[in-house]
């Protein structure tokens, strides 16, 4: 019962949490067990929670046996998120003995998978923040076949990958993209395994691997990560004007396709991709220093843009939402700005950030709603619907003034471009001129690469 409360509670936690929060082949899911269930580990707590939410039935976590290291910690993992731990080398150096309690949790898990049950597995190891996939772990798969060994290979234990994708899993309102893959049958690994059982983990291993790595947006390394992520600033939202893409049903899709078309220029070009990597880094460095984005001198194919009468639109939509905006922003800002706080005070790894903000979340504006309705309804309220009425403003003045707040941003923006453009107009035609040559660069490079898929 609590299980099923708490995943509740999670699930309506990250669809606020999350701006987009997109499932793609949801219907690939088994509804039951035997099951195991592997995914990427960018984001710690988060991604169990991305990954049990997705499925009906109960399920047990497998983690690393050093985040069981307290008793309040081994109390909340063993019987809150059904964890299951398991001790590495490379974390008991000094104590091998751990490494011992293994074998008994491997026949834990095998009994667990003969009852059907469903087992949710990192194979990484590890928790980083990055556009990465580590190397795969063979535990799964020797679980997974040593399931199967111990029934003649008729259990039916199947493996489900899981490629989550974050914008920015630390932050509010940002967004994930989730990649299902049909199952993979590890009967299919009987002959294998009864002719040479390391060979046979070897492989499937190996087939986890790759359903992960293609579901997953993945950088050679931080300098390469960096290039992709100014070519998106630049050029994502032209590439899906010109090729008319839905951006929330394909932002995945246009980000992967251009990782993979900077790949292939790394291979055939190197000299180019480093050009066009300078040219781009002294461009965003320019932005930086005038404090802009490249978002507000992009020029809009759908309709000729004004400036100015954009800004004033903005500046005029800010003045009549000012009064709502400052309603929510009242009754909104302490459990909004709590969970940041808990989160600098506990972590400094950028891992831990989100799950610590958006599991803080729940209890600073749950605590301070009750708190606020309470009193309204003790001291303000007329009647009972004044008091349901206020209640349920709190949460959507709240997401009015943090859409207020980022629209008044916007707008100041807009007013330093338009001062820019009368206090530097050198300045500022340089620049357009050295985005129009970047531009050009990507057309050119998108013909290409087109023409030679």
């Amino acid at each position: 019962m609590l299980y099923a409360f708490l995943k509740l509670i999670f699930k309506i936690t990250l669809q606020v949490f999350f701006r987009q929060f997109k499932v793609v082949n949801r219907h690939l899911i088994p509804k039951k067990g035997p099951l195991i269930v592997v995914s990427n580990h960018p984001s710690t707590f988060m991604d169990p929670i991305i990954a049990a939410t997705l499925l009906k039935q109960q399920v047990h976590f497998i983690a690393k046996g050093t985040l069981f290291n307290t008793g309040l910690k081994n109390w909340i993992l063993s019987n809150l998120m059904n964890a299951i731990p398991v001790y590495r080398r490379q974390d008991n150096v000094e104590n091998p003995n751990k490494l011992q309690q293994n074998d008994a949790i491997f026949e834990r898990c095998f009994e667990f998978l003969g009852e059907k049950g469903t087992l949710i597995i990192f194979p990484e190891g590890t928790s980083i923040n990055e556009r990465r996939l580590r190397e795969i772990k063979t535990g799964t798969a020797r679980i997974a076949l040593g399931a199967e060994a111990r029934n003649n290979f008729e259990l039916g234990v199947s493996i489900l990958t899981i490629g989550i994708n974050y914008s920015d899993a630390s932050t509010f309102r940002s967004d994930v993209w989730v990649n299902i893959d049909e199952p993979i049958q590890v009967s299919d690994f009987k002959e294998a395994y009864q002719e040479d059982e390391f060979e046979a983990v070897r492989a499937l291993t190996e087939v986890i691997r790759q359903r992960l790595e293609q579901n997953l947006i993945i950088t050679d390394d931080d300098t390469e990560d960096e290039l992709v992520q100014q070519i998106e600033a630049i050029y994502k939202n032209q590439l899906i004007a010109d090729l008319d893409l839905d951006p929330k049903e394909h932002a995945f899709t246009l980000t992967r396709g251009i990782v993979d078309a900077v790949n292939h220029f790394e291979e055939m070009d190197a000299p180019r991709v480093e050009a066009l990597q300078d040219s781009v880094g002294k461009y965003m460095t320019q932005l930086n220093e005038l404090q802009l984005e490249d978002r507000f001198l992009a020029q809009d194919k759908k309709r000729k843009r004004n400036i100015f009468r954009d800004s004033l639109w903005m500046l005029v939509t800010l003045i009549l939402g000012f009064p709502v905006h400052l309603y929510g922003f009242v009754n909104n800002y302490i459990p909004y700005i709590l969970p940041s706080k808990i989160a600098a005070l506990l972590t400094k790894d950028e891992e831990y950030v989100g799950p610590i903000k958006m599991t803080s979340g729940i209890f600073t504006f749950s605590f301070f709603y009750a708190l606020q309705v309470y009193l309204f309804h003790q001291y303000l309220a007329p009647n009972e619907w004044w008091t349901v009425a206020y209640a349920m403003s709190l949460p959507l003045s709240g997401f009015f003034a943090i859409s207020y707040w980022q629209h008044s941003g916007k707008f100041l923006k807009h007013w330093r471009l338009i001062s820019l453009f009368y206090q530097k107009p050198a300045e500022m035609g340089r620049l357009l001129q050295q985005r129009a040559e970047i531009i050009e660069v990507l057309e050119q490079a998108k013909e290409e690469y087109f023409s030679n898929q």
